[in-house]
Formats: structure tokens, sequence, C-alpha cells
């Protein structure tokens, strides 16, 4: 069964849930990744939380479109008070996921930072492994309400746990059937870790995925088509095959938190195009799976940030 191919609603702000489910179709793309705002600025037209869930589920059956992952930004803090009203915002995604039909909801990572509950400097080496275990503490009793509701879990390597190796401690000693980790090429890259070394680390705790290109410098990044830059989006997909994985990879362009850069029309056919063709069976006649060669997008530096 080979993996299957989503984008998120953030790459096509302007569109509603008609435009994403049919244009999802049009170009080939197996599911949709749809970005949640619950108490956040509204960012895209297509808003799940208010929108009947009934209509939603049916309007991606009827253009035969999954749902793949209902994300969110929802962090643990270390605040003991925001942190129990973040698990009360996280029951909601999960229980609007279960609504719409879609398996996953993604949380990112813990941030380690001066002056919060993992202070460094209050804690010295222990405030990266205690805060790990404390994100685990944190998603474990919500891992049990997913699991009630046919939900998992994916944490996202956002934050302050962007290497497989820590990721890896904090998902194996919670060693729960519903919490798994969505691995995300970009953020990894930005640290400077290879596929060759995630993708073998966290081999089966990897549920979802996320991927997109851009050019690195000591100024950020630039974001780019696949396959015009710098992160290693090929050789992730040809080692999440060596694995058999089967899951979603799911393209993130950031349209929505940066306006300028290309629109989703020119990008998400192009991406889908070389997505299909860099996993097509060996000796696969091309055909029109082939990507056409392009003009690259206009770039547009940036300073990369969590989504």
């Amino acid at each position: 069964m080979p993996m299957k191919f989503a984008f998120s609603t953030v790459s096509c702000p302007e569109w509603d849930f008609e435009q994403i489910a049919s244009r999802a179709k049009e170009y080939g793309y197996d599911g949709v990744e749809i970005r949640g705002f619950l108490n956040e600025p509204l960012l895209t037209s297509s808003n799940v939380f208010l929108t009947d869930a009934k209509k939603v589920r049916a309007l991606f059956k009827y253009h035969e479109i999954e749902i793949a992952c209902l994300s969110s930004s929802i962090a643990m803090s270390g605040k003991p008070k925001l942190d129990r009203q973040k698990a009360e915002e996280l029951k909601q995604f999960i229980d609007t996921a279960a609504a719409i039909g879609c398996p996953l909801v993604k949380v990112f990572d813990a941030m380690v930072v001066p002056g919060s509950f993992f202070n460094p400097a209050r804690m010295g080496v222990r405030s990266r492994s205690h805060a790990g275990q404390a994100l685990g503490d944190w998603l474990l009793p919500l891992g049990d309400y997913a699991a009630e509701r046919d939900i998992t879990i994916v944490v996202e390597n956002a934050l302050s746990f962007r290497d497989a190796k820590e990721m890896w401690m904090i998902l194996d000693r919670l060693s729960h059937p519903s919490i798994a980790c969505c691995w995300d090429l970009f953020n990894a890259a930005l640290i400077g870790e290879a596929p060759a070394i995630s993708v073998p680390t966290l081999n089966s705790k990897i549920q979802y995925t996320q991927v997109k290109d851009a050019k690195l410098g000591a100024l950020g990044a630039s974001y780019c088509k696949l396959g015009e830059g710098d992160v290693q989006v090929q050789k992730f997909l040809i080692r999440l095959k060596g694995i058999g994985y089967t899951g979603y990879v799911s393209l993130e362009w950031e349209k929505a938190w940066l306006p300028n850069i290309a629109g989703p029309e020119e990008i998400l056919p192009d991406s889908i195009k070389k997505l299909r063709e860099w996993t097509k069976p060996q000796g696969e006649d091309e055909g029109d799976a082939k990507p056409k060669k392009e003009h690259a997008a206009p770039a547009a530096a940036v300073t990369p940030a969590a989504t």
C-alpha cells in the first residue's frame, strides 16, 4: 500500500471547503489537512469550528477526498492553569475530528524557554529531559481521551524537540497506542538533521509527516517549489518507503502567514506531480506523471516559525 499525499489548508487561505475539496480532487491529492483555529486569529476562510461537522464530512466524502489530519497550534506551556485550558482545547479538536471523520489531531511539542516552568537557568541540564517528561505526562490522559474516540494525537517536532532522538524518548516513555509522531522534515532540516537519521530512529512512531522546500541560509529560509531548495524531500520519501510507511505526506505551504509567496494554484499542482513522480514504483512508465520543468516560484525570505 503506497503512502498518500495531502496539502494543508494554510496553503490556500482564501478557499472555502468546497474549493479545497474540489481542487484536491482535481490536482490528484488523496486528502487534505485542515488547520483549525479555535482561540486564536482566524487566518483561513475555512473554519471547521464554525461549520456544521456533518456538512464538512459529507462534502469531502462527495469529492472522494480524505480529511487526513486536523491540525492545531496547541503546545504545552508548563504553566498548570494554562495547560489545563490547552487540554480542554485539545479535547475540542479531538471531538471535532471524530465528528468530521478525521483520524488524527496534530499538536506541537513544548518550548523550553527562560521564564517558563522549564526555565533552563533554574533547572540546569535537567531542563530539557524534565520538559520532555512533563510533556508526556500532560499528553497521557489526552491520549486516553483520544483513544475512546478512535483518534490518534500526533506530536509535531515544532518547537524545542526537533530532533528524532528526543522525540523518540518522549513517545517511547509514553508507549501509548493513540499518541504518535508528526515528523516535519523542514523543522528537522533547520537543526541539520537529515532523513537518514530521523526516519530510522523514529520508524513506526511516525504516523504523519509534513514537507516543504526552501533555500536555507544564515538569515533564514526562502520557500520554493519542491526540489528547488536545500530540504531533502526526495531522500525523505525514499526513507519513508524503506520503513514501509503508508501514511500521509502533507505539503505545508504557509500562504496564510506569508501572503507574498506563490499562490496555491501554482504550488499545489506542481507539488503533487513531483511527490507522485518521486514515489512511483521502479520500472513504472513515466507517462504524464513526470513533472514538467518549470521556472522557480518567486522566493520570499522568511523567518521560519512553527505552524
